[in-house]
């Protein structure tokens, strides 16, 4: 367990030092390392399916990852849309032609396109936001704090398996911690923008408030984490029942004790399309 805590500190002390120092160099620099996690995401999964004997098109997967992140940091969401489309269109071609694929490899091919592949995207879209950094942060601490919580609240409270069968150490106890995992973390954004403004001196970081009234950001923050929270547990899950069909423990082994990216970026894949749309909500309200 200690070196389980150890590791995460210091992949916090690195994401965070990676975050705040990459955009004050520029936002690109940031989508660029958002690219290269989406890489080696979707070379995890593709690794993940193929040891579920899966025939996976593997290059055009990793091909898919480069183009359609660079795409979307130029052009956005119609970016996105499309080059998802082609790749999808140029998988089933390959899959028409090249007769050694079956129905569910193709199937599982494409999977891979909208998982990790469309959510990291996503991730680049937000960074370009006014709010970008606001946004990614909020993104991070929600799953951070959810999976913390619900770790040291199923440890320490343990009782009722919350899913046996997809993840035998989760507990409903753990499940309720990481709610309240989900609101500290949004509350804590709350501190830092809205009551603080810590980052009113960076670079490429708009101010920001989200009312005009502290108790009303608390509010909207503590609904956000109740929502937030169980679909980043959600995440976990989806993440774990993967790598329980595909007969693996981790998706890699680059972070000791805590297996590979898709291994870290479970829940963090999950909050990018809520966190995103209530970006976009209250930038436009």
């Amino acid at each position: 367990m200690l070196k389980r805590i150890l590791t995460a500190l210091v992949m916090i002390v690195v994401v965070f030092g990676f975050i705040l120092g990459l955009r004050q160099i520029h936002p690109a620099i940031l989508a660029g390392f958002i690219a290269v996690v989406t890489i080696a995401g979707a070379y995890e999964m593709c690794d993940a399916l193929a040891k579920a004997e899966y025939k996976i098109m593997k290059w055009i997967n990793l091909c898919a990852a480069v183009v359609i992140t660079v795409l979307t940091y130029f052009f956005g969401y119609l970016a996105l849309a499309l080059s998802i489309t082609a790749f999808v269109l140029i998988e089933l071609a390959v899959f028409t032609f090249d007769h050694k694929y079956e129905l569910k490899d193709v199937f599982a091919s494409i999977f891979i396109l909208f998982y990790p592949i469309l959510p990291m995207s996503l991730f680049i879209i937000m960074n370009n936001l006014e709010i970008g950094l606001y946004a990614i942060l909020l993104t991070i601490f929600i799953p951070v704090f959810t999976d913390t919580m619900a770790y040291f609240s199923g440890m320490l409270i343990g009782g009722k398996k919350l899913c046996p069968e997809i993840s035998p150490k989760k507990t409903i106890a753990g499940g309720i911690g990481g709610i309240v995992g989900a609101i500290i973390g949004a509350l804590l954004i709350f501190v830092l923008f809205d009551v603080t403004n810590v980052f009113a001196s960076f670079k490429y970081v708009e101010e920001f408030a989200l009312t005009d009234a502290y108790w009303k950001s608390a509010l909207i923050y503590i609904a956000l984490g109740v929502i937030a929270g169980p679909i980043c547990e959600i995440g976990d899950l989806i993440a774990s029942w993967i790598k329980r069909k595909a007969g693996i423990k981790d998706y890699g082994s680059i972070f000791p004790g805590h297996g590979g990216f898709m291994d870290r970026l479970d829940s963090v894949i999950v909050s990018i399309p809520i966190v995103l749309c209530f970006a976009e909500i209250i930038t436009r309200i």
